[in-house]
């Protein structure tokens, strides 16, 4: 989340020469952890869950030369007429689809498709998120401009993230609008001078954030404050410009929640209710009664979404089901019962708590693998690659959604305790911590597919615990400053 403060630093050509090399050093070693995960065999990406066709069955590609899900990767695919799929979602996830497309045509073939042509649009549109947090942290000390660009990579550059790049998932679309959105909010948020090009570039960067995913869009929607809070600023962006920004957010976000249909939230809710809460408590009959759900139902308790025989398992029965009980009713219900909503939470922050994606169904927990079958590597196996951080996580809360949840509520006391008290922090950290919360709040309606879609959750905590470590690395070398004992004769 690191942007530029207010604060600036004597200049000199020598600090000039210094700060410019070490930008290129870590530039290149952000670049080189990208292509080397991404690009150098074996590629990593990540295992399909039927969900790729969302996105590949626009432009009517499909596997080859045999489906694979679940447990490996696949980076071949064909272009057919029987992989055409007319689903109804739109996600701005197109834009890097078609990109990808156009390339492979131009450099690989016309009827073969490479995957990694995914991971190149995404890698290119990350790295230069990097350049633009590079650019906005020269108006700060060198010391906590190279803190902030170290910390980055640290966590977000790591075998945990990256292989989403090399993927049709939606979420890597929201990954990396997610990385220019918090640079961009934090550039208009704490600039004393806002640019008109700053403007544009956020107002860009939350558009295809808002238009990624339908879960996701609400992260965006709370960012638009940046554009109307001025707080006394001679050079702002006139009205008519943050309208246009504000309606471009709001439009990407209709996209999203638009065209995703009824019967995936019912789905959604159907394994929440029987999967998870049902089985959990002394009389599901008094709490499905609660319910437009027909009492004969109660023999699905236990069931998810994707057990045989479930009645969720077409899309006859989804929409039969969302008209039923969708996902506002599921809100209602926990809202009546936040014993209940508490012990989803729970479960929900246990699957965060694993950094890893995690589709448990009963004992089976898919970790959906990050390699081909052709590596020889074991079903679902994983990366480790530079996951210095994901594994100090993992040995400390994987399991342990307790105190995961204490980790979460500490690190969003640290970041509002030793942030610079510079104008305008507070509003940042007052939407990065709506951002956290809203990010939690969506996944409550899902009851077996909270591992994926926590990804994004895990990636903003991330980027928080960098932003604290240099919070704290300020507040350390300005308590130093104001130390006697320390100063020069």
């Amino acid at each position: 989340m690191g942007g530029a403060t207010i604060l600036r630093v004597e200049a000199t050509p020598r600090r000039n020469t210094v700060r410019a090399l070490t930008e290129w050093v870590l530039l290149c070693g952000v670049a080189f952890l990208l292509s080397f995960q991404l690009f150098i065999p074996p590629a990593l990406s990540v295992a399909d869950t039927n969900d790729f066709q969302k996105l590949a069955g626009k432009v009517c590609l499909g596997q080859y030369p045999e489906p694979v899900r679940f447990d490996y990767t696949a980076m071949r695919w064909r272009f057919s007429p029987a992989a055409c799929t007319a689903w109804p979602f739109r996600s701005s996830a197109e834009l890097a689809l078609h990109a990808a497309v156009g390339l492979n045509r131009l450099f690989t073939s016309p009827v073969d498709f490479d995957l990694r042509w995914m991971g190149a649009v995404y890698a290119a549109l990350f790295l230069a998120s990097f350049v633009w947090l590079q650019r906005s942290l020269r108006a700060v000390p060198f010391a906590a401009s190279v803190a902030a660009q170290l910390g980055f990579p640290i966590v977000a550059c790591n075998a945990v993230y990256v292989p989403y790049l090399n993927t049709f998932f939606f979420d890597a679309a929201t990954l990396v609008a997610i990385t220019a959105s918090l640079v961009g909010v934090s550039v208009l948020f704490l600039r004393a001078k806002v640019q008109i090009g700053a403007v544009l570039l956020t107002a860009a960067s939350l558009t295809v954030l808002a238009a990624s995913k339908s879960q996701h869009s609400l992260l965006a929607v709370v960012c638009i404050p940046v554009f109307w809070m001025r707080r006394g600023r001679g050079i702002f962006p006139p009205l008519w410009m943050r309208a246009c920004a504000t309606a471009a957010v709001l439009s990407g976000a209709a996209i999203a929640v638009g065209t995703t249909p009824p019967s995936y939230g019912g789905q959604a809710a159907f394994s929440a209710l029987f999967y998870r809460i049902l089985p959990s408590v002394p009389n599901p009959a008094r709490y499905l009664a609660e319910t437009r759900i027909p009492p004969s139902y109660i023999r699905f308790v236990g069931d998810h979404a994707f057990s045989p025989g479930a009645p969720v398992a077409d899309l006859e029965g989804r929409v039969r089901f969302s008209k039923m009980f969708g996902e506002s009713d599921l809100s209602a219900f926990f809202l009546r019962h936040p014993v209940i909503a508490a012990r989803m939470l729970l479960i929900h922050l246990n699957e965060a708590s694993f950094d890893r994606v995690r589709m448990k169904t009963g004992a089976l927990a898919h970790r959906l693998g990050n390699y081909e079958r052709e590596t020889g590597k074991p079903p679902q196996a994983l990366s480790h690659f530079f996951c210095f951080w994901p594994a100090v996580k993992h040995a400390v809360i994987a399991g342990r959604p307790r105190l995961y949840l204490a980790y979460i509520l500490g690190l969003v006391a640290a970041a509002w305790l030793l942030a610079p008290g510079v104008p305008g922090m507070r509003a940042l950290l007052a939407t990065f911590t709506a951002m956290l919360a809203v990010s939690l709040m969506m996944v409550m309606t899902d009851g077996v597919e909270s591992g994926r879609h926590l990804m994004i959750f895990n990636y903003l905590l991330d980027l928080l615990a960098a932003a604290v470590a240099v919070f704290a690395l300020c507040h350390t070398r300005a308590h130093r400053s104001k130390d006697p004992s320390e100063a020069r004769p």
